[in-house]
């Protein structure tokens, strides 16, 4: 019998892409934390080894697959890296993600071609790639990190939403597909986040920003990207085991 403790992930390995910043960091750090060893993902490899000092700091297990997965060769690169290293792969946590807000009228085909292949295409197709270690495993577990505009669009973030939404359904599909093969698969919505991809870089329009966002959820305040750790081993942990398929909301009350 499992426990939510600190070391449900002993021995597992699991991958994280934009692992290198915001809450892509935290996962990375936190799983570590719960045993796992972890595949630090994302393009940037001086960010990706800082990461993975960190995690070495305090005990961990970690290695840096510096790609871009919104190409084929990005993700095939990962995968094979991870079970070069490690042997196999217990865990995808799809969290690499690039916003581009503009209103609909504003909107270009090359941003919206970017927001397909990182938000969609990435996460669909590394899923599909890393499927035949993840069954081999027999506890394979995938998490689409998902966003609140998935279930409730948002204007002038449009695109992102309606990729995030089509990423929701996607998980659904990929769980009634594989959860019989030993993968399951889930999706985590976080509510507001306090990360460089969606605060405002204006320290006047952070604040009422923070503002706006705090007042809408039950919990009068915006998460920290570790507040989402617990989470994230949740579902890659036997804890969850009969969960898959479905969404698990992490949003501060900001939709009850």
């Amino acid at each position: 019998m499992t426990g939510s403790g600190a070391r449900s992930l002993d021995n597992r390995v699991a991958i994280v892409t934009g692992g290198s910043r915001g809450i892509g960091k935290a996962l990375c750090i936190g799983l570590a934390a719960a045993g796992a060893r972890v595949v630090v993902s994302a393009r940037s490899a001086g960010s990706c080894a800082e990461v993975v000092a960190d995690i070495a700091a305090s005990g961990g297990v970690a290695i840096a697959v510096p790609v871009d997965v919104g190409t084929e060769a990005g993700r095939t690169e990962l995968v094979e890296r991870a079970v070069a290293d490690f042997g196999g792969i217990d865990v995808l946590v799809n969290n690499a993600a690039v916003l581009k807000p503009h209103e609909t009228i504003k909107v270009r085909e090359e941003e919206l071609d970017s927001i397909i292949d990182v938000n969609l295409k990435a996460p669909v197709f590394l899923s599909a790639c890393a499927f035949p270690y993840l069954k081999r495993s027999g506890r394979g577990s995938i998490i689409n990190i998902s966003a609140l505009g998935a279930h409730h669009p948002i204007a002038g973030i449009g695109a992102y939403c309606a990729v995030k939404a089509a990423l929701e359904n996607w998980t659904t599909t990929m769980a009634m597909e594989w959860t019989r093969q030993g993968v399951r698969v889930n999706s985590l919505v976080p509510g507001p986040v306090g990360t460089d991809m969606i605060l405002p870089r204006d320290e006047n329009a952070r604040e009422r920003f923070v503002e706006k966002m705090a007042s809408e959820t039950l919990r009068g305040r915006i998460a920290e990207p570790k507040e989402l750790v617990g989470a994230a081993v949740f579902l890659a942990s036997d804890d969850s085991a009969l969960m898959t398929g479905r969404s698990l909301f992490m949003d501060g009350g900001m939709f009850a």
